[in-house]
């Protein structure tokens, strides 16, 4: 009797042992800018690879300059659109499109326009003020400013795989579309190439 509680006892033990090994949470606060890839698959590294790299192409292309060549003293306005996911994975592609809207921003050499996930609650707020807002504070209807440019892109995968090794390729491409002519007028386009080893034997 005693022998069977006692074995009863260590069990319990052992399990509320290996129980709380089992719930133990490590967090390491890391870098920002560290280049961590800990299954092969897209992470914060590649979109800023990506976009850095898709923003110095379209900054290296002449359609900036043509635009104001035509328009003196202004600056192009952009607007975003829609970045596909054509991949065979998840990928949240609205990170590289903001990624690509910031460093335009910041350059000062191109305008924005809210999208349009912003551009209706704005329209609202707007809409509200005429009734609700001081005649000199309310802002007027019909002021938007009309974008020159759509930008737009997506992002592809290609994988090949022998045995324990793939290699995983994505293709992100983005482009500026003249909103009145359909003309492109930059198209940019970034290759990611990963190869994944994996283990033979899982235990």
């Amino acid at each position: 009797m005693k022998r069977t509680l006692y074995g009863s006892l260590l069990l319990l033990m052992v399990m509320m042992l290996f129980l709380s090994c089992q719930s133990a949470v490590s967090v390491n606060r890391l870098n920002a800018e560290d280049d961590i890839d800990l299954s092969g698959n897209w992470n914060d590294t590649d979109i800023r690879i990506v976009s850095e790299a898709l923003v110095e192409s379209s900054f290296s292309s002449p359609w900036i300059s043509q635009f104001r060549m035509k328009h003196p003293g202004k600056n192009p306005v952009v607007i975003v659109g829609t970045f596909l996911n054509r991949s065979s994975e998840h990928i949240d592609t609205s990170i590289i499109a903001k990624r690509y809207e910031m460093a335009l921003i910041n350059s000062g050499k191109v305008d924005m326009v809210a999208d349009q996930s912003f551009r209706a609650s704005v329209r609202d707020e707007r809409e509200e003020q005429q009734y609700f807002a001081s005649e000199d504070t309310a802002k007027a209807l019909g002021k938007e400013i009309g974008a020159d440019y759509l930008l737009q892109g997506a992002v592809r995968t290609n994988l090949d795989q022998s045995g324990n090794q793939t290699v995983r390729t994505y293709y992100v491409s983005a482009e500026l579309i003249d909103i009145e002519t359909n003309r492109k007028v930059w198209v940019g386009e970034e290759t990611i190439k990963k190869l994944i080893k994996q283990g033979k034997y899982k235990f």
